[in-house]
Formats: C-alpha cells, structure tokens, sequence
C-alpha cells in the first residue's frame, strides 16, 4: 500500500544537490526547491532512501521524510500558488 511521503532536503554541494534532486524527480513530485511529495510503497521507499544515501555526504548533508496518512494528506493547506499532488497511478477520472 502507498502512503504520501514528504521527503525535505539540506544538500551543501551543487553537484550531489543536483543528483539528489534528480533522484528525487524519479520517485516524486517538486512542490518546493527542496521538498519533494512521493505517493511510494515501502520497496519504492527503500529503494529511494538506498539511492540517497548514496548521494550524500552524512557528514554535510540531510535528507528527512514525513509520512502522512490520509487523514493527514486530506489537512494539508496550502496559502499562495500550488496543490497537494496525489498517487497518479490511482487516480480514477
């Protein structure tokens, strides 16, 4: 089962900051300059914390991910530009 998982990054250098985004873009969506929305299972989850990990350097740089249930994704607001992002691979129309 996926779950919304908000992944927030602190990368010091532009070469592994690029990469990391990158990464990121493969598993999620950009909503901010460092924060990435990913609707993931716990393989893709896994999968994404490995490739991380090998991007940065721990002694410089963070990566943290906020897990939200539904209830928690159905109370975000946002003020200004912008939209909560959603799982497009459920999505029915």
């Amino acid at each position: 089962m996926k779950e919304m998982v908000v992944v927030a990054f602190d990368v010091r250098d532009n070469r592994r900051l690029y990469r990391v985004a990158r990464e990121l873009g493969n598993f999620g969506v950009r909503v901010q300059k460092s924060i990435f929305e990913c609707h993931l299972d716990q393989d893709q989850l896994a999968e994404l914390q490995k490739r991380l990990a090998g991007w940065i350097d721990a002694g410089q740089d963070q990566v943290r991910y906020y897990f939200l249930c539904a209830r928690d994704v159905d109370m975000i607001s946002i003020d200004g530009v912008g939209k909560v992002t959603f799982d497009q691979e459920y999505t029915m129309l």
